[in-house]
């Protein structure tokens, strides 16, 4: 959050920065827009700590924030035609979508002492540093309401509140996940990206929305594959295994692309890698991913706003 708060003093021209809410314990949700004075109608989102201990995913989005606002300065030259990227469209970084859960993943307890005793009454999986639901022991991804809700049982599935596998009693449960609908129904960036770990891949598409797209969708996911070199992932078939994620959520709802991007090699621990080796296993990689989409949706832009509209008059 300080990160934000001083690339927000040296570009305030550029960068608007502001909270759509406060999670269950409290703490703001902080959003940056790139873009002009007033919003753009076309936009795109990018989201990251959805699980608390995937900070890997709020490391890239913050990164690939600093490298774009610094593109313009020529502080870096990583990025091209930045500037003309924002006359088409807005850019909208959300870098922690879960505030307690990631200060529960790193025992940061400060500004949520009162809560240690309710935390610690939540079913946990191994220790806090694998912890993935939020502070109430709600899984947000596994929470959006894009109409599973009943049938979503991830392979980790909880019938109580716990680190991980709980879905909530009912969809959107979360204070979080409200936020975060609330302001995608307000903003309707033509395209989310939600960034997790671990498996260098990307689920881009679902068998209930995947044919409303005429194809866009595959398109960008195949150029995405190419410059990242991820593992090609199918058409997600079954309602029952892909639920309740935000990528989910925006196509059901609203016939506008979502991604949700998995950062690093996978493996069966819990844990993620440590914080020295995320240039290694992470940017390297992925660095491009974020550029291709923006250059894709500001193509087919026209088409994915016809898309998304027929999609809600159905």
């Amino acid at each position: 959050m300080s990160d934000l708060d001083s690339l927000h003093k040296i570009f305030p021209e550029r960068t608007h920065l502001f909270s759509i809410g406060n999670s269950e314990f409290g703490l703001p949700i902080q959003v940056m827009r790139i873009g002009n004075l007033q919003p753009k109608k076309r936009a795109l989102l990018f989201v990251g700590n959805v699980h608390a201990r995937e900070d890997y995913s709020s490391k890239f989005v913050m990164k690939f924030l600093n490298l774009f606002l610094l593109s313009f300065t020529k502080d870096s030259v990583i990025y091209k035609d930045v500037a003309k990227y924002l006359d088409e469209v807005d850019l909208y970084f959300m870098p922690v979508a879960n505030p307690d859960g990631l200060k529960i993943a790193h025992e940061d307890w400060q500004n949520i002492e009162g809560r240690l005793k309710e935390i610690s009454q939540i079913k946990r999986m191994e220790t806090y540093a694998e912890w993935k639901a939020n502070g109430k022991g709600i899984d947000l991804n596994d929470s959006f309401d894009d109409g599973t809700h009943a049938l979503n049982q991830s392979y980790n599935y909880s019938p109580v509140p716990c680190s991980e596998g709980y879905k909530g009693e009912f969809p959107a449960q979360p204070i979080e996940t409200q936020h975060i609908q609330k302001f995608i129904k307000e903003t309707m960036p033509l395209m989310t990206l939600s960034f997790h770990t671990k498996g260098d891949l990307i689920y881009w598409a679902d068998s209930k929305t995947h044919h409303y797209f005429n194809g866009i969708d595959s398109i960008i996911n195949q150029e995405a594959l190419r410059i990242s070199n991820f593992s090609d992932v199918p058409v997600s078939p079954n309602p029952s295994t892909y639920g309740g994620g935000l990528e989910n959520y925006v196509r059901y709802k609203f016939g506008l692309l979502g991604s949700c991007v998995e950062l690093s090699s996978g493996d069966s621990a819990r844990k993620q890698f440590p914080d020295n080796e995320f240039n290694k296993r992470v940017w390297r990689k992925a660095w491009k991913i974020p550029i291709v989409c923006i250059e894709n949706v500001i193509k087919y832009a026209d088409q994915l706003e016809q898309i998304s509209k027929k999609y809600q008059q159905n």
